[in-house]
């Protein structure tokens, strides 16, 4: 921000930490724009990194995932069909399999023990040496039926599949009706006192729903594993067409939600399996795994009106974000099949899909005219718990920004990175320790990544990455067609906070031109331009120009860093009399 000093014969302005983009005091000497340049930790602006392009693909990139699995960093993508893990340290790909043909929107996410993902008619299990379909988990159905009459339901049916374990203890030996429930389509195994049975020991009454068997003793145990005739397709399609997923708690409660789908304003939510009931199941059906949805284990958010955007944690929270409004769910939600939630703003929601990050505990989500800040005080509940971030650079936003935001948080260098997905290429720095604004140009982009602690994001057909080393943009593998990148800063009105005549008398700042050089143009109100070029001459140097301009009421300012340097500018002073 700039500081205003009058004296009898000197009148300055002189930025020491530059606050970034402010377009609300163009008449206060604000910086209107700040291209290309960072916000470092002193405040000083920096010029951006460059990046090069690591893998150029045959097609669009449909999806990219990074993160840790099994303690090692990994990165996959989606190219058409076809699955990519990426080795970021050699820049080489390679095929881990195939997809069945989808043309939808695609989401990778990891949960408990593998990075799976959600193609609107599948999930698949993704693994480095392959991919396959989900298979669920084999719900106990039954536990300790007797004969007759079915028991209490112990685990309701899943909707991945129709199969379903049932267990039945014998008081008195003899023959025995089995009760299954359900019609049964085949009965895949039955098992007495751990033996299989012959399937001509045992038959099945499609009227009365039995396992019909003799020759049992008292005491007998039987595990029968069935296959029951199709049931809930209606509610599995609406499940798989879901192509958002989100999984909250910790690992002895996780739950995986699901959005984005057919039904556009309802989530369903999976039930947690424990890894006891899990081996259970492998006994029997060793490709069974922790994906469990029970039919009905959906809820609408809201009164319906608004589709789901984003869900993300606040805390012990759970933040659900429609298109016009946002609803909570405490961490006890984790042991209940229907989860409660309240309403905590009824004003501010989310515009583009999955356009949420968090700051810390702090979620982060595009709106519809702003972006907001959600606040740490966990105990309030009301319309006051979500802030703008971006009154400072609202005026710059285009109105397409906010149904069409990427979101990506750079936690090394304490960013938060904004653009619209297939846009100008603008893509909008926040820095969360100044709570500033940057703006960084040439960056086209559908989505952002982890490099492994660098910035990645995918453009169309390539996958780039920023560099420290680099001070160009290079779409290209080979390093050809680089762009050298040209930062600028640009000022509101500076009087000088006088209202008399003056003339501009010095320019002066401290900077690291690092090899280049830094183009300064003044213009007056009487429509005089003064232009200063100032070269390099070492680390943090001053520099210092005399002006003689004529009288004027005010001025502005815009500062150009060109060339291959990466310059940096610690402060900048003017002086006029």
């Amino acid at each position: 921000m700039a500081k205003s000093t009058n004296s009898k014969q000197t009148l300055s302005v002189e930025y020491s930490g530059f606050g970034g983009i402010d377009t609300r005091n163009y008449h206060k000497g604000g910086i209107q724009d700040a291209l290309n340049l960072r916000i470092l930790s002193d405040g000083s602006l920096q010029k951006r990194r460059g990046y090069r392009c690591i893998q150029k693909v045959a097609a669009n990139i449909r999806a990219i995932w990074s993160g840790v699995i099994g303690g090692v960093f990994s990165c996959y993508y989606l190219v058409g069909n076809n699955v990519y893990k990426l080795n970021l340290q050699e820049e080489s790909s390679s095929l881990v399999g195939i997809l069945s043909p989808s043309t939808s929107k695609v989401q990778f996410f990891y949960y408990r023990d593998a990075l799976y993902l959600t193609d609107n008619t599948r999930i698949y299990k993704i693994q480095s040496d392959g991919i396959s379909a989900v298979a669920g988990y084999v719900p106990l159905l039954g536990k300790n039926w007797g004969t007759g009459h079915p028991g209490e339901i112990n685990e309701p049916l899943n909707l991945l599949h129709r199969r379903a374990r049932i267990t039945y203890k014998i008081e008195e030996g003899h023959s025995a009706y089995l009760p299954t429930l359900y019609p049964v389509q085949y009965i895949e195994a039955l098992y007495k006192n751990g033996v299989l049975l012959a399937t001509t020991d045992y038959s099945f009454d499609n009227r009365f729903n039995t396992i019909n068997i003799s020759n049992l003793a008292d005491g007998d145990e039987l595990v029968a594993l069935l296959t029951f005739t199709r049931v809930n397709e209606e509610e599995k399609d609406a499940l798989l067409s879901n192509t958002s997923a989100y999984v909250f708690g910790g690992i002895n409660n996780s739950r995986l939600l699901m959005w984005g789908g057919e039904v556009e304003n309802t989530i369903f939510i999976s039930t947690h399996v424990s890894e006891a009931s899990l081996a259970e199941s492998k006994k029997y059906f060793p490709n069974s795994d922790h994906f469990y949805f029970c039919a009905d284990n959906h809820f609408t958010v809201g009164d319906g009106r608004y589709s789901v955007k984003a869900v993300t944690r606040h805390f012990d929270r759970l933040l659900i974000l429609t298109e016009g409004d946002t609803w909570m769910a405490d961490s006890s939600s984790c042991d209940q099949e229907k989860v409660p939630i309240m309403n905590v703003n009824s004003r501010v929601g989310c515009c583009s899909e999955d356009a949420v990050i968090s700051i810390g505990n702090d979620p982060v989500s595009v709106g519809e005219k702003a972006i907001f800040r959600w606040t740490s005080d966990t105990d309030e509940l009301n319309d006051c718990n979500a802030y703008s971030i971006s009154d400072e650079i609202s005026a710059l936003l285009p109105t397409e920004f906010f149904s069409n935001a990427k979101v990506f948080a750079d936690r090394y260098r304490g960013e938060v990175w904004f653009a619209q997905a297939n846009g100008d290429g603008t893509a909008w720095i926040y820095n969360t320790a100044k709570k500033a604004w940057t703006r960084f140009n040439n960056i086209r982009t559908s989505a952002f990544f982890d490099a492994n602690g660098e910035v990645g994001f995918i453009n169309d057909d390539k996958i780039c990455v920023f560099d420290d080393g680099y001070y160009s943009d290079c779409e290209n593998t080979d390093g050809t067609d680089e762009m050298f990148i040209t930062a600028s800063l640009k000022s509101g009105i500076i009087d000088f906070a006088s209202a008399k005549e003056k003339r501009l008398k010095y320019f002066s700042c401290l900077a690291n031109l690092n090899g280049s050089r830094l183009n300064a143009n003044i213009t007056t109100d009487r429509g005089e331009s003064v232009n200063i070029q100032l070269g390099s001459k070492g680390e943090h140097a001053a520099y210092s120009s005399r002006i003689h301009s004529h009288r004027h009421s005010f001025l502005s300012f815009t500062l150009s860093m060109p060339g291959s340097g990466r310059q940096t500018l610690q402060s900048l002073k003017l002086e006029a009399k």
